[in-house]
């Protein structure tokens, strides 16, 4: 209830509510849809397994997040797709309500797996996360069939071991001028953000200042929400 009462205090629409280390159904059910949604979350890590990822997607995870931790549970980057894929990407190519395939930490072809799997199924959408450490030219392409990409204000903020950022006015006008959906979000929690939602708005104040105003309120406002609005489409005809 401290994370929703947080994101009223901060006059946000809505979260993604993410975990490493546990799907977020159950942490969501019970908060109030009003005036912030709250949208739950499975994960890939290390500790799922096809049947629990399919219960928590039944209970009301509309967002799968790829891998993000390695076998002994740290953080790590470049990470392969899990040994239950191949069976869930054939629960999911089938799957009829909208979902959301985020990367994770998933490296290139973990990303082309989630991009391809949402190119079979109207259904589900692929999210590039961490998109600034996605080089330009397989974005583009990825873009081709049909990703949607992420600039989180952690990894801008705090660029991850051994990965340079890139020209971040650049890469995200580039993406833009093709058409992509490109949105921002926090990816806050952590002991260093302190307050997610305080700290997201910290950043994108300062993205404005490289990106401009319009692009800032673009990928900070009028983006997520036309994400969020392809999950409340009815579901697909059978």
């Amino acid at each position: 209830m401290r994370v929703w009462a947080a994101a009223v205090a901060a006059d946000v629409r809505g979260f993604v509510w993410k975990a490493h280390e546990e799907h977020t159904p159950g942490r969501c059910r019970d908060l109030p849809a009003d005036p912030v949604r709250v949208i739950a979350s499975a994960s890939l890590n290390q500790w799922a397994g096809f049947g629990d990822v399919v219960e928590a997607v039944h209970g009301g995870a509309v967002w799968i997040w790829g891998p993000t931790q390695t076998s002994s549970g740290a953080i790590g980057w470049n990470l392969q797709l899990p040994a239950f894929w191949d069976g869930l990407s054939e629960w999911l190519v089938d799957y009829e309500s909208r979902l959301v395939l985020a990367t994770g930490h998933l490296g290139s072809k973990g990303r082309a797996a989630f991009a391809e799997l949402a190119a079979a199924n109207d259904a589900l959408t692929c999210s590039i996360t961490h998109s600034l450490y996605v080089p330009l030219d397989e974005a583009l392409e990825l873009l081709t069939v049909g990703c949607v990409f992420e600039i989180d204000a952690y990894t801008y903020a705090f660029p991850p071991d051994g990965m340079a950022r890139p020209d971040v006015a650049d890469h995200v006008r580039t993406l833009l001028e093709a058409d992509a959906l490109v949105y921002f979000t926090s990816d806050g929690g952590q002991t260093s953000t302190g307050n997610p939602f305080v700290f997201g708005a910290r950043v994108l104040d300062g993205l404005a200042q490289v990106l401009g105003s319009d692009v800032a309120d673009l990928i900070g406002v009028t983006n997520p929400a036309a994400l969020v609005a392809r999950l409340e489409r009815a579901q697909v005809a059978e």
